[in-house]
């Protein structure tokens, strides 16, 4: 985990808020984090876990309900972010590391689904010109990352251009290989 500081943060709706220091996963949770989840609570293994070229333990998880993003975050004794927080952790521009478009060294974007059947999956692999302005990693591409109140951010590795501003209303049983999580406290 890194710390984020407490500052203002505008929404994509247009509304400010005050956020107060936190402190959130470096990186998405992994496959790996997920098995000792499982391990240890008997949890159901998500749909996309152990298919081929998605089953490396430093993948992210993906395919997680909200209902299981939030029992991993309870079993962690850490819960998921806010909106608000999660605009914070990235930053005031365009992209976590500033106003520079993105690159394959920054975050993971631009893949498609082949026909009929996925052929793009997360990366393990963390970039690091991608970093953001308090450490965190694959805050935008990658994934999307679901946070409270039914919403994910960051757009994901099908992604155009992933920009901070990216938004996705999500159902709260829907579940999608480009769409996981990571923790806060």
């Amino acid at each position: 985990m890194a710390k984020v500081a407490a500052g203002r943060v505008r929404l994509p709706n247009g509304t400010a808020r005050w956020v107060l220091g936190f402190a959130l996963d470096v990186r998405p949770v992994s496959n790996g984090d997920w098995l000792r989840f499982m391990q240890a609570t008997r949890a159901a293994t998500p749909p996309w876990m152990y298919r081929p070229g998605w089953e490396e333990p430093d993948q992210p998880v993906v395919g997680v309900t909200q209902a299981e993003a939030e029992a991993f975050a309870r079993w962690a004794r850490k819960c998921l972010p806010s909106e608000a927080q999660w605009q914070r952790a990235t930053s005031t521009a365009t992209y976590p590391w500033g106003e520079k478009a993105p690159t394959v060294a920054h975050a993971v974007y631009g893949r498609h689904p082949g026909k009929g059947r996925l052929q793009a999956a997360p990366e393990g692999g963390l970039r690091q010109l991608g970093v953001g302005p308090y450490g965190h990693r694959d805050l935008v591409g990658n994934i999307w990352e679901r946070l409270q109140g039914g919403v994910a951010r960051g757009g994901f590795w099908g992604s155009a251009d992933p920009r901070c501003e990216l938004r996705l209303v999500i159902g709260a049983n829907e579940r999608s290989a480009g769409v996981g999580f990571r923790c806060c406290r």
